[in-house]
């Protein structure tokens, strides 16, 4: 009976670990997440998906934790990918419900849980080995409390034209095309500046820098003539600069670069003539709006979205 018992719980783990598609695969065993209580970690298979619920995922800074409710990820791009690969050919991710842990505070933990404002993220990018183009489908943040901040953007890495990329090649990529929009409420005030601060020596009064490089920021916008940005675009920047580091309106910028912007010269230090290099090429369309956005249209809109988002999942969950 013993072995007929056995012999069935491996039958039944067997069929199991079979059922599982790409993306359950993938974060099994290349993504080190955890069950936020309980033993087992809530992972479920979908038709062309994989559901987490509840778990958490080390950020590898001290023991900080990321928790969620849950996470979505499609198994496109997924299916190809190996060990012997360092990132996937594409990903499509929706994480809602994250708040940030200590991981070793349990009694602030518990105060963070009852406090947190979650957030939800979420990712798309594809690689196209044949154009040799990497395309930043979105990548997006967005809470209730902090609004939205959402990108789009392509790049060019011609070293790994006509095969798989590598994180290696990343440093190789050259920005062709950038959308950015930022409905700012704090999000730059309690995430971006304690960064940007935190990278400096704390022993030191941070706003001589940070004035200065504002500063900086504001002479270049000036010095751009209209071939770059008009007169409306300059006017905006400026707005959302003369706000920095605490905006509260809402940014948005189109930008275009030909020729591209090679990683390299986005790391600081870029020399004048460097600056002056990448600005003869860029054609960029910016505006900013002052102001708080209604409660009831965000509110609305967030709704709106999700919906959206569920009926799209669905969709695919039940197609052929």
């Amino acid at each position: 009976m013993k072995k007929i018992a056995g012999a069935l719980g491996l039958a039944i783990m067997l069929a199991t670990s079979a059922q599982a598609g790409p993306a359950c695969e993938y974060l099994r065993h290349y993504v080190a997440l955890e069950p936020q209580s309980g033993a087992e970690l809530q992972m479920q298979n979908e038709q062309g998906a994989c559901r987490v619920h509840n778990a958490q995922w080390s950020t590898g800074y001290s023991s900080m934790l990321l928790a969620f409710d849950e996470l979505v990820l499609q198994d496109k791009g997924l299916a190809d990918f190996s060990g012997q690969q360092d990132m996937p050919q594409a990903i499509e991710m929706a994480i809602s419900g994250i708040y940030v842990l200590t991981g070793r505070l349990p009694g602030q933990d518990y105060i963070m849980r009852l406090q947190a404002k979650p957030m939800d993220f979420s990712l798309k990018y594809q690689w196209d080995p044949a154009s040799a183009h990497l395309y930043l489908e979105q990548l997006r943040l967005r809470s209730q409390s902090l609004r939205e901040f959402r990108v789009q953007a392509q790049f060019g890495i011609e070293s790994a034209a006509g095969r798989a990329l590598s994180q290696s090649e990343l440093e190789q990529a050259q920005l062709k095309s950038l959308r950015l929009y930022l409905d700012n409420q704090n999000l730059i005030q309690s995430m971006v500046m304690p960064v940007v601060v935190m990278s400096m020596s704390m022993d030191e009064d941070p706003r001589p820098s940070i004035d200065k490089a504002l500063l900086a920021a504001r002479t270049a916008v000036r010095l751009m003539p209209d071939s770059v940005a008009d007169r409306d675009s300059r006017h905006a920047l400026l707005a959302f600069i003369g706000q920095l580091p605490a905006p509260q309106g809402r940014l948005s910028l189109d930008v275009k670069m030909d020729p591209p912007w090679s990683m390299v010269h986005l790391e600081p230090g870029v020399s004048v003539d460097g600056v002056r290099q990448m600005l003869s090429g860029l054609r960029l369309h910016a505006k900013f709006e002052t102001g708080q956005t209604p409660a009831v249209y965000a509110w609305l809109r967030d709704h709106v979205r999700s919906g959206l988002q569920w009926f799209a999942q669905r969709k695919t969950a039940v197609a052929p």
